[in-house]
This record gives structure tokens, sequence and C-alpha cells, in this order.
């Protein structure tokens, strides 16, 4: 009796290691994989409300609120649906889909996604609008860095207002 005890038991529980290694085995793994994702963006989740000023590198995504001011000059800034940001931001390139009041200056890429909400101005040297989105502010898009001619644009006008003998 004992002996058929023992091997119920035994075979019972090697078929639970045996999975609980295969699942603890794939559970690793897996965890391996997020923490890659994780260790290449930053997270502020929906219940997060932080003020001040947040340097980094690589990328962060705010679901939460944020005050203050964000500066990554290499980096990217992703404002979630639920994400509120009262801030001037200076990134490379930022991912609005929540609401952001302040200013944008990115050295690249801005895109508002459906439904975003930007209260201010924007310098980007690509920008992408999608339909819905709220954007009350100035933008300035210049993918080339070519300099507004400024002066010589007015002068021409001038020249061109006196050859039709108007004073000015």
């Amino acid at each position: 009796m004992f002996g058929k005890k023992k091997d119920t038991k035994q075979d019972q529980s090697i078929p639970k290691n045996d999975d609980s290694k295969k699942g603890f085995g794939k559970e690793v793994e897996s965890r391996k994989e997020v923490r890659m994702a994780e260790g290449k963006v930053t997270n502020l989740t929906s219940d997060a409300e932080i003020k001040g000023t947040i340097k980094f590198g690589e990328a962060l995504r705010i679901d939460g609120k944020f005050e203050g001011e964000l500066i990554a000059d290499n980096g990217e800034l992703i404002v979630g649906k639920t994400g509120s940001v009262k801030a001037n931001v200076k990134v490379r390139c930022a991912v609005i889909e929540g609401r952001v009041d302040g200013n944008i200056k990115a050295s690249d890429k801005v895109e508002l996604k459906q439904k975003a909400q930007l209260i201010g101005d924007l310098q980007a040297k690509i920008l992408v609008i999608e339909e819905g989105v709220v954007f009350v502010g100035k933008c300035n898009v210049n993918p080339e860095g070519v300099k507004a001619e400024g002066q010589g644009y007015k002068e021409g006008i001038k020249e061109e207002i006196k050859d039709k003998k108007f004073n000015l």
C-alpha cells in the first residue's frame, strides 16, 4: 500500500513539477521581454501626479498628470489618451494622444493623434495632425531649416507698392 501511495504522489507531483518548470520558464522569458521594453520607456501611469522637471534620455510615456518642464534633447515623449501635461516640452519627437498645455519644441517630429489637445505653441521639423485634434497656438514647421526672408520680403512689398505710386 505504501508503494501505491508513493507512486501516485510521485506521479501527481512529477507532472506538476514539469508543468511548473515549463510555466516558470515561460514566465521568466516573458518577464525578460517586458523588462527590456520597460527599460526603453519610462511610464507615468494614469494614477500618477508629478510636479517638477523631468530630464530623460530615451522615451517617457505619461498617462497620468504632470506639471513642470520636460527635457530630452534626444528622447521621445508620449502623452497617452489619459495623460495631462502642463509643461514646456523640449524633445526630439513627441506623440500626443491626451492633453498638453504648454509649448512643444521638437528637433524632429510631432504627431497629434485623434482627440489630442494642444494648447500652446509648437515648433518641429515635421508635424502630423490627425482629424479631431484641438490645437490652439502658433505653429512653426520648418523641415529644411529654411530661414525666413523677413526684411527682404517686406522690402520687396514696399518697392512693389512704390511702383504703383502709393506713398509710404
